[in-house]
C-alpha cells in the first residue's frame, strides 16, 4: 500500500509524489515462542501477522573427552524469553540436532559471587553432550504454569532419549558431584503419557477421526514418526478407564498412537510426528484450525469460521444441514452394525486366526476346534483333560484308526527332534492298544510372527520329510489347514478328503483326491478364460467341474462351453478342444477332473 503526502506537508506546489511501504502489522495475540525451528518458519508466521519469537533447548556440544579420566565442565545453552509465562503458544521441534564445539570458557568463574558455583560434568567416554533433556526439565515448570491458563503447547516429537547428568559444585577447596539425574527429552509437563521408541512412515486415521486428522494426513507425505504413546488411564469405580481428556489424532499401521491432543488444566498439548513441511503445516494449523478451536487465543486471526458456525445460515441451509445430520446418523448406525458383525465374525472364526498366530494352549484349542469341524467322531484335547500328561496334545479316535497329534507354535522352523517326537508317543500308544492302527502327526505353526505367505513353506527339510515318510508319520503346517478350510467351503475339496489326508506319511498338503490330469494348456485366450487342451480318451462335458492347480493351490471352476473346429459341442473325449471357463485360469496351471 502507498499513500500520497498531504499538500500542506509539501515543500512546493510542484513537489513530486512520495511513496512509502506500509509497515507489517504484527498482532499482540497470540504470543508465540518457537523452539529450534528454522528461521524461515518464523519469518513466514511473522509475515502472516503472528507475534513470534525464538528460543532453543540447546545445541549438542562436541566435547574433547579423548582419553580416560578426561572431563570437562559445561553449562546449558538453553535460551527462552524471560517472560515465557506470559506466552500463549510454545512450539518445540525435537528433531533439531545441530552441534557446536566445546569452548574453554563454557563455565566462567569471572563473575562468581559466594563460595561456590555449579556446572554439569561431561567425562570420558562421552564425546557429545546433549543438554536438551535437562533444558526440557527446566522449561517443564514454566509449561505447567502456562497450561493453567488458556494456552497451547505444540511438540513435533522425536525419539525418546534418556541422558544421565552429573551436577558439580566448584568450590574453593575441591570440586564435588552433588546431584545426579536421569532425564528424558519428553518430560515436558506433569502427566505426559508413557511413550516408547518406534519408527515408521505409514500413518492413518484413528478409530474416531478428529478435525485435525485430515490436516495431519495431508502433511504426512515424506514425514515420519519416531515415537508411540499409550492412552493415559485413571481409576474410576475400581477399574482403569481411559482419560477422556486425551484424544488420538493419528495412529500407525499397528494402531499405536503417534499423535495426540491432550487437554491439560485450561490449556492444551498437541503432539505431532516429525512433519517435513512444518512451515506450511503450522501456517495452516494456526489460520484454519486452532484459530477456530481457540478463538480467545487468536482474536485477530482465522478464516472467517464464524460464517459457518450456524448463526448466519443461508436460505434453505438449515434444511440441508438437518438432512445431512440424518444421513450421518444412518451412516453411523450402518457402520456400527457392520463393526459389530465383523466382531461377531472374528469371534466365530477365532480358531482360524489362532491357527496361524498362536502357540501353546490357544493353538491346541484352535486345532481341536478345527478337527471337530472336519467331522472326526472323537477328538480329545489332552491339555484340557489330562494336563499332567506331557505327551501328545490331541488324540483322535476313529474306531478302526487312532491318531496322536503333537502341536507346536514357534518363531522359527522345527528341529529334527521336534518333528520326530511324535514317533515315541505313537509306539507307546500302539503298545497300550495292542494294535498297529496308531498314526502320528506333527502340526506346526512356524515363523508365527511372520505373515504366512512370507514364511518358508513348507518349513521342513528334505531329510525331515524323508524320515517322516520312512517312520510312517505325518508333517503338516497350520497354514495348510487354514488354506484347506477355504477350499472346503468353496467345494474344492471335501472334509472327508482332508480327514484322509491327515493319516498320510511324510509332508501332508491337503488336496482333492481321485483326480485325472488334463495337463497344462499350451495356449490361453481372453485373459485366461479360454484354454486349448489336447484330450486322449478323457471325456469332458459342458458344465463339468475343473480343478485348477497353481503352485500347489487348488481352485475349482466350471466348463461354460466346448468348441471343436469353431463349433459348439456338449461332449468330447479326443483331440484338440477349446474350453471356455466361468472363471480365469492363470498360465502354467495344471487342469484336472474328478475320476468318476
Amino acid at each position: 500500500m502507498f499513500r500520497r503526502k498531504k499538500h500542506e506537508d509539501s515543500v512546493s506546489s510542484d513537489a513530486t509524489d512520495i511513496t512509502e511501504p506500509q509497515e507489517q502489522v504484527i498482532h499482540d495475540s497470540p504470543q508465540i515462542c518457537l523452539f529450534d525451528f528454522e528461521g524461515d518458519i518464523t519469518e513466514t508466521l511473522k509475515s502472516a501477522s503472528y507475534n513470534c519469537s525464538e528460543g532453543t533447548l540447546g545445541k549438542l556440544v562436541r566435547v574433547p573427552n579423548n582419553q580416560r579420566n578426561q572431563q570437562h565442565f559445561l553449562s546449558l545453552n538453553l535460551s527462552s524469553p524471560v517472560n515465557i509465562h506470559e506466552y500463549d503458544i510454545l512450539a518445540f521441534n525435537m528433531s533439531y540436532f545441530e552441534e557446536t564445539d566445546y569452548e574453554e570458557n563454557q563455565v566462567s568463574l569471572d563473575n562468581v559471587t559466594g563460595k561456590a558455583t555449579y556446572a554439569l560434568l561431561s567425562a570420558f567416554p562421552e564425546k557429545v553432550f546433549n543438554p536438551r533433556p535437562y533444558a526440557t526439565r527446566i522449561l517443564s515448570k514454566a509449561i505447567n504454569e502456562i497450561l493453567k491458563k488458556e494456552s497451547i503447547v505444540i511438540i513435533f516429537a522425536d525419539k525418546n532419549e534418556s541422558v544421565h547428568y552429573q551436577e558439580v559444585e566448584i568450590g574453593s577447596y575441591e570440586n564435588r558431584i552433588t546431584k545426579e539425574h536421569e532425564l528424558t527429552n519428553t518430560c515436558f509437563y506433569d502427566g505426559f503419557p508413557y511413550c516408547y521408541n518406534k519408527s515408521g512412515l505409514k500413518m492413518k486415521s484413528p478409530e474416531k477421526e478428529t478435525k485435525l486428522t485430515p490436516l495431519l494426513l495431508k502433511y504426512s507425505k515424506d514425514s515420519a514418526y519416531e515415537i508411540a504413546f499409550h492412552h493415559p488411564t485413571h481409576w474410576d469405580n475400581h477399574k482403569q478407564e481411559k482419560d477422556n481428556n486425551f484424544m488420538p489424532l493419528l495412529v500407525n499401521n499397528d494402531d499405536e498412537i503417534i499423535s495426540f491432543y491432550h487437554a491439560h488444566s485450561k490449556g492444551a498439548v498437541l503432539v505431532f510426528p516429525d512433519i517435513k513441511d512444518k512451515k506450511g503445516f503450522l501456517l495452516e494449523l494456526f489460520n484454519n484450525h486452532l484459530s477456530e478451536i481457540f478463538p480467545n487465543i487468536f482474536p485477530f486471526h482465522g478464516q472467517f469460521g464464524w460464517l459457518d458456525d450456524g448463526d448466519y445460515l443461508l436460505p434453505g441451509e438449515d434444511k440441508l444441514i438437518e438432512e445431512r445430520k440424518e444421513i450421518e446418523k444412518q451412516y453411523s448406525k450402518s457402520i456400527l452394525n457392520n463393526e459389530n458383525a465383523i466382531l461377531e465374525l472374528k469371534e466365530e472364526f477365532k480358531f482360524l486366526r489362532d491357527l496361524i498366530s498362536e502357540s501353546g494352549d490357544s493353538l491346541v484349542s484352535a486345532v481341536e476346534h478345527y478337527l471337530k469341524w472336519l467331522g472326526f467322531p472323537s477328538v480329545i484335547n489332552f491339555d484340557d483333560t489330562n494336563p499332567e500328561i506331557l505327551e501328545e496334545d490331541i488324540q483322535v479316535d476313529c474306531g478302526d484308526r487312532f491318531l496322536v497329534i503333537e502341536i507346536k507354535g514357534i518363531g522359527g522352523t522345527s528341529t529334527d527332534k521336534d518333528c520326530s517326537q511324535i514317533s515315541k508317543i505313537r509306539y507307546r500308544r500302539a503298545e497300550q492298544r495292542g494294535k498297529f492302527d496308531v498314526f502320528g502327526l506333527y502340526i506346526v505353526n512356524h515363523q508365527r510372527y511372520t505373515p504366512p505367505e512370507s514364511r518358508c513353506n513348507p518349513p521342513f527339510t528334505e531329510n525331515q520329510i524323508n524320515d517322516a515318510r520312512l517312520d510312517k508319520r505325518g508333517l503338516i503346517t497350520t497354514y495348510s489347514l487354514y488354506k484347506a478350510y477355504e477350499q472346503i467351503v468353496n467345494g474344492v475339496i471335501t472334509k472327508e478328503e482332508v480327514r484322509e489326508n491327515l493319516f498320510e506319511h511324510g509332508l501332508i498338503e491337503p488336496k482333492p483326491t481321485n483326480l485325472i490330469s488334463l495337463g497344462k494348456p499350451a495356449e490361453f485366450f481372453l485373459s485366461g478364460q479360454v484354454a486349448i487342451v489336447n484330450l486322449e480318451g478323457t471325456t469332458l462335458n459342458k458344465g463339468m467341474d475343473i480343478f485348477v492347480n497353481k503352485n500347489g493351490v487348488f481352485n475349482k471352476i466350471q466348463i461354460s462351453s466346448l468348441k471343436v473346429d469353431n463349433k459348439d459341442v456338449d461332449e468330447i473325449s479326443d483331440g484338440e478342444v477349446g474350453i471356455k471357463f466361468n472363471g480365469l485360469v492363470k498360465k502354467n496351471s495344471e487342469l484336472f477332473i474328478k475320476e468318476v
